[in-house]
This record gives C-alpha cells, structure tokens and sequence, in this order.
C-alpha cells in the first residue's frame, strides 16, 4: 500500500521522467514532459555525465516552463541508463523574478532618489535628466508660471538643458490645466500642480522602451514634486535676499559680493553713478510715499539699458550703481543715451520732472576698481553741482 502511495505521487504530483543511454540517446519520455526542439537541444548539452549523479535546471522558453531535473545512473539488464525525474516548479521560477524584479525596481528607485537629493541647491528644472532616464522617457518639458503671470519660463530636456521665458499666450491656458496621465500633444503628463500662487505642469514623451511602471510610481512622483517646489521656494528666497524690494533691482548685500568676486577682474569695465536729486524735499514736504514714486521711476529709467553683462544696484537711499563688464567708454555712452531717452519718456507723464545725476567712469586693463568707484562718484557730484546750479539750487 505504501509503495503504491509512493508511486501515484511520483507519477501524478512530482513530475515525469526521462530515461537516456551511454549515448545519450532519449530512449524513454514520460508524455507529461513535453520538450521544445531547443530545450531537447540545451538538455543534451547539459546532462551530467554517466557517472555524476546530481540536480540541475533546465528552462524551456518556448512552453515558459521551468524544471528542476535530479539525474542518476541505474543498471538494467546489463545496460547502463541515466533517469531523469523533472519536478515542474515554473510557479516557483515566477516568485523568485517577481522578487527579483521588485528588488531592482526598489534599488532603481532608490538611487534615483539619491541622485535628486544631491541636486537639491541647483534649479527646480535640474531633476529632468534624471527622470527622463529612470523612466526611459526621450525628452522632458516643465512649464512653470512666473510671478509675473503674463510670463511663463519653459524648460526642456533633450539630450542637454535648455530654458526660455515666454508671454503666456492663449495656447499655454490648455496645456496648463492639464491633469496628470493626460495625453496632450503625443506627451504625457507627469505633474501639475501648484506652489504657491504659481503653477506648473511636467510633461514626457515616451521613449522606444518607456518604463510605464515607474511614470506611475507614487514615490517617483512625490520625489519630484518636492524637488520642484523646493526649487522654487529656494530660488524665491536667494531672490529676495539679493534684490531690492522697492526697485527689484539689485541691493547692497549684492553689489558687495560682485565688487570683491567680479568686477575687479574683467579687461574692461564701466561704471555709472547715479543719485536722485531732491529725494530729501520731497519726503519732507509730499510724504515717503512720493519720494518712493521717485525712486521707482528712477529704477525703472535704469532697467533700460541693464543686460547679462550690465547689472544695475540701490546702495543707499537715492544712489544707484550700474555695472558694465565688458563694457567700453564707447558703450558707456551709448548706455547714457539710452537712459536718457528712457527718463524723458518717463518725465512725459510727470507732474514734475524728475532729475537724476550721473558720473561714469571707465577702466581697461589693469585697472583699479576702487579709483574708478571714486572717480565715477566725483563725476557724479560735479554733475550734480552743474544741475543745481542751472536750477537756481544750492550746491553741496
């Protein structure tokens, strides 16, 4: 009864056997193993020889099967046979990849995340290489509001990082109310959101092997997300710490870094003093508010001729600098005439003229900064007296 037991089990739960020759020969198969031409092919190369008894695997691709096959030698009737017994644990096979695949996707994640955390004091944008490339994505496209809502700052990811600022024309208001996983214009969309008053959306195209599986990931989601708005609170922060709230221009704090790490070494540099005249009358007899409107427009009057390479700054009250590296004496009156004209323009729709002095001063080669600040604030002083003078004033 026993070995009856035994056997059923063997026939009907263990698997089925194959029983080969000193040659190799198949001479007996089971019909529950059924073999592909290739998996007949891979289990003659792979048998153990006659005299190694032991347990190995075999794999069929085409029938997705997966065995466990345990060989020994046995004499029959003179002849020497090898059995195989073939224990099917495809089921088993499956759970160890699955635990496999989920163990990769766990170490990808997670290193991904390292990378993003690394990349935490650059620009909200710097994640999208980085995500173009754990989700097999071939281009990337954030859209950011500005805080000025006219505006919209567009970064791209193909290959290298470019950015543009665009007016925020009617062919945006779509693409911005966008919700995630929607499809708009062959890209899928991987976050909208908002921080604080501005909004934004994140897009990306499919590549040829796109990992749909981590574009779904919550936690790959999240991770950016948090990486955006961090970028967008610190470049808020490092904003607001260098710029002058009532002008938007550069402050002081500002101006001094630049003096001691920039402006003392480009081959040429042009420097441009300007004061406010009568901002102290004005405060006193029509209010701070008044004297505000003066240095506003003065500020605005500077905006005209500032670029990459011409930066301007409010160090104290009434005083202005303007910076031009690489500038010439020649650019320097260009630069003169273009503010000129720009605070004419503004005087058109004064009640009162607003006057402002201004002393420029140059340098090429190896100048001497702090000389040339002086010999600016001279010429702005003496421009000052002259203005005064032809306006009846006191002079300093």
């Amino acid at each position: 009864m026993i070995d009856h037991a035994i056997k059923t089990f063997v026939q009907h739960r263990v698997g089925g056997v194959i029983v080969s020759d000193e040659n190799g020969e198949i001479i007996y198969t089971d019909p529950r193993i059924i073999l592909s031409e290739h998996a007949l092919q891979t289990f003659h190369k792979r048998r153990p020889s006659m005299d190694d008894e032991r347990c190995w695997e075999l794999s069929d691709t085409e029938s997705e099967k997966y065995y466990r096959v345990e060989t020994a030698s046995v004499e029959e009737g003179g002849r020497r046979l090898q059995c195989h017994l073939f224990t099917d644990v495809s089921d088993y096979a499956t759970l160890f990849k699955d635990i496999s695949d989920y163990s990769r996707q766990i170490s990808d994640i997670s290193d991904f995340q390292k990378r993003i955390l690394a990349k935490l004091a650059h620009g909200y944008d710097a994640c999208l290489p980085d995500l173009c490339e754990l989700c097999q994505a071939s281009e990337a496209t954030l859209y950011m509001e500005m805080e000025d809502e006219n505006m919209i700052r567009i970064s791209h990811f193909h290959q290298r990082l470019q950015n543009k600022v665009v007016e925020h024309a009617e062919e945006y208001k779509d693409l911005m109310s966008s919700k995630r996983f929607d499809l708009v214009d062959g890209r899928y969309c991987f976050l909208s959101e908002q921080t604080g008053s501005q909004r934004y959306v994140l897009f990306l195209r499919r590549g040829m092997n796109f990992n749909e599986e981590y574009f779904r990931e919550a936690s790959v989601y999240n991770v950016i997300r948090l990486f955006v708005e961090n970028g967008v609170l610190r470049e808020k922060i490092i904003y607001e710490s260098e710029h002058d709230k009532l002008t938007d221009l550069f402050n002081k704090d500002k101006y001094l870094i630049r003096r001691s790490e920039v402006f003392g070494n480009p081959d040429k540099i042009a420097v441009l003093n300007f004061d406010v005249n009568n901002l102290k009358l004005v405060n006193d007899t029509l209010g701070h508010e008044a004297g505000d409107h003066l240095i506003m427009k003065t500020a605005e009057s500077l905006k005209s001729i500032l670029s990459d390479t011409v930066t301007g700054y409010r160090i104290g009250g009434d005083e202005f600098v303007v910076i031009g590296v690489g500038a010439t004496a020649s650019d320097a009156k260009k630069m003169m005439d273009t503010w000129s004209q720009a605070l004419d323009d503004i005087n058109k729709e004064e009640k009162e003229p607003i006057t402002v002095a201004c002393g420029i001063a140059c340098g090429v080669g190896e100048y001497d900064l702090d000389r040339l600040l002086e010999e600016a604030d001279r010429n702005m002083y003496q421009n000052k007296d002259k203005m005064k003078e032809s306006l009846g004033l006191p002079r300093r």
